[in-house]
């Protein structure tokens, strides 16, 4: 008897173990872990002083984590911008280990004219990320317009709207502007193609006399243009409704099929509008919102279409389109584009604010529609919104005083784009006050950031400067602005972000395809080429470059992958930027339109690169702060990981952040 209940005692102790009870039989909680990552979130003690704003009141969601938690700041891994960083986040380690060097990433056996690994797709990485390792623990896993998230990794958990993963229909906006003398032109060349290599940005058209009745009373003679993209035809009607004996166009009708769907003045945006669009052989019932931008009284026009973001092929399950779309709302997913295109007139600053607006209250509905309704232990959110303020035309040049740009605004107007600079932040604090709404007791809420921006004033056209030297050759389409590379018969070139490929005896073989070269001509012509780079200056005497590093360095001194560089890796001084683009002119240095960038900026001594790091939750030091002086983004994961006692993969390179725990882990 003492045997049998020996036995049984011991069965009961076992069983008890296996669920994961305590001695007064409570289970273990099991942590949540809520993590927003908006793109772009600059923060540093200087300028963008976050927790001086929440102090003083402004962002109340986020002093109620700071006085909960623990806050300081993170920096990124070099070159700075968003897959790799996020790639970084997502797995605790450098690029040397996750595989993620840039965006667009080139490799032997392909040709250099178009990238053969994109960074921002999940097949990029060469260790599975968070996500993955915590599915596999059993945890219900939600991601919403996260980078690097698609093509889908999930098995059980859901997928939303992975940015440019090549994977499902991803309908961006366009704008529709006129061609004629008062267009513009520079447009059609490679910057108005998404990442300048995929879908149009914008379109370039020509409006006609309209030779049938408008049915509108119209007071100079209308003129129609067919609006095209995506598979469906919007006419759009040109009228005048003012009668002052003046040509002066100032309306829009839209026109579907035969029908009117919206008609608009300048400045004016549509509701949401039906409409059917196509991506391949897909055909796709979606929605979208028309704004005319800009209308001179000459008809000359600016008309942008902004698609919803959401539909059932860029969502996994299939159904969760249907279901945010009906409780949240069409998805404005983030404000204009990369390469951006709401700079050139002052209406599109006004639209940038509008969309962004937008944005946001998306996001905030989006959020918390999700987390009520799926309830998650792991959710990942990012909004790249932010990027796309810092890094436009209007913002960051006039409001750090580092910035070449800061004094051609007087006091009130740095003043005015600041607090316009500050609503971003207020709307971050926002969707945080969702976080914290839903979160218990057992949940980790974390906000940070993959990189910050630096204020950028003139670009280098990098190839225009080789082909100044004989080592590139290309021609100039002067119907479209677009340039063809003869890859055979140069020597050199640029390509985003910071590489340079060189090449004796051609950068392409017969086959059209590139691999790295070697021998005395190779190591002469690249001697060259970093000679050159040394000398290069601007009108000011300022040379645009931090370092140069050859590839077989690139692993030792940049933590970069070897195999997915150029054979130069070129970094860039804060206030300049490498340019890809060619001119018939192959002027140097141009003067940017756009005032912030990130692309190639190592951060180690520049805060204009720094992100928030913010965290609340079991196990974290409450109303602690953390310092000025940042901790490396690959140490985020394993802090992380650590509170919400998630095993830690073997190729974590990263190491907790000490300062954030309650208890010593010693």
């Amino acid at each position: 008897m003492r045997k049998l209940k020996l036995f049984l005692a011991v069965i009961l102790l076992a069983t008890m173990a296996q669920r994961g009870l305590s001695d007064d039989k409570t289970p273990s909680p099991k942590i949540k872990l809520y993590w927003f990552i908006p793109d772009g979130l600059r923060a540093e003690p200087e300028t963008f002083n976050i927790y001086k704003w929440a102090q003083e009141g402004y962002l109340p969601n986020i002093k109620k984590m700071m006085d909960n938690g623990s806050y300081g700041y993170s920096r990124p891994v070099y070159p700075g911008h968003t897959p790799v960083n996020f790639a970084t986040l997502f797995t605790g380690s450098y690029p040397e280990v996750h595989g993620v060097s840039d965006g667009t990433m080139h490799t032997e056996g392909n040709p250099l004219g178009r990238p053969s690994v994109m960074g921002f797709s999940s097949t990029a990485k060469k260790v599975e990320p968070i996500w993955v390792t915590l599915e596999k623990e059993g945890r219900k896993v939600g991601l919403l317009s996260v980078p690097g998230s698609t093509p889908p990794e999930l098995q059980n958990g859901y997928t939303m709207v992975g940015r440019w993963g090549g994977w499902g229909a991803n309908f961006n906006a366009i704008d529709f502007e006129e061609i004629g003398e008062g267009g513009m032109k520079k447009g059609l060349a490679r910057s108005s193609k998404l990442f300048f290599f995929g879908p149009s940005l914008a379109v370039f058209t020509s409006a006609r006399i309209s030779d049938v009745n408008i049915g509108k009373s119209t007071y100079s003679t209308a003129k129609t243009v067919d609006l095209e993209a995506w598979g469906a035809l919007v006419r759009a009607n040109i009228y005048d409704s003012t009668d002052d004996g003046k040509e002066n166009y100032d309306r829009v009708s839209f026109i579907s099929g035969e029908k009117e769907i919206a008609d608009l003045k300048e400045g004016e945006w549509s509701g949401w509008l039906p409409i059917r669009l196509k991506w391949n052989d897909v055909t796709v019932d979606s929605e979208v919102k028309v704004k005319v931008i800009r209308l001179e009284d000459n008809g000359y026009y600016k008309i942008r279409f902004y698609y919803n973001a959401m539909n059932e092929t860029n969502t996994d399950p299939s159904f969760l389109a249907a279901d945010m779309i009906d409780n949240a709302g069409p998805m404005v997913d983030s404000v204009d584009s990369f390469p951006a295109q709401l700079i050139f007139y002052p209406e599109d600053k006004d639209t940038f604010i509008e969309e962004a607006s937008m944005s946001f209250d998306w996001h905030v509905k989006g959020a918390e529609y999700f987390l009520k309704k799926y309830d998650p232990d792991i959710f990942i959110h990012d909004i790249y919104t932010p990027n796309q303020m810092f890094t436009s035309r209007w913002w960051m040049g006039y409001v750090d005083p580092k910035s070449a740009l800061y004094g051609e605004k007087n006091l009130e107007e740095r003043d005015r784009l600041f607090r316009e600079v500050k609503e971003i932040y207020r709307r971050v604090d926002e969707v945080m006050g969702k976080y914290l709404e839903k979160a218990d007791e057992d949940t980790v809420v974390v906000l940070t950031s993959d990189h910050g921006i630096a204020p950028l004033s003139r670009w280098v056209n990098l190839n225009n400067y080789f082909a100044g030297k004989g080592w590139l050759k290309f021609s100039v389409d002067p119907k479209t602005g677009e340039t063809l590379v003869d890859w055979q018969g140069s020597k050199v070139v640029y390509l985003n972000f910071g590489n340079i490929y060189i090449a004796p005896s051609g950068l392409h073989d017969r086959d059209g395809k590139w691999s790295r070269q070697k021998g005395e001509g190779y190591e002469k012509l690249r001697e060259e080429v970093i000679t050159a780079l040394e000398a290069l200056k601007d009108k000011d005497g300022a040379s645009p470059v931090a370092f140069i590093v050859k590839w077989e360095d690139a692993e030792k001194e940049l933590r970069l992958p070897g195999e997915r560089v150029g054979d130069l890796i070129v970094s860039n001084k804060p206030g300049f930027g490498w340019n890809e683009e060619m001119t018939e002119g192959k002027d140097i240095f141009e003067d940017s339109l756009i005032t912030g960038y990130k692309q190639a900026l190592k951060s180690d001594d520049l805060p204009a690169m720094w992100v928030p790091f913010v965290i609340m939750g079991p196990g974290v030091k409450k109303g602690n702060y953390l310092g000025d002086k940042p901790f490396e983004m690959i140490d985020q994961y394993p802090t992380l990981m650590t509170l919400i006692k998630a095993d830690m993969p073997g190729f974590v390179q990263g190491k907790p952040v000490e300062g954030v725990f309650e208890k010593s882990r010693d």
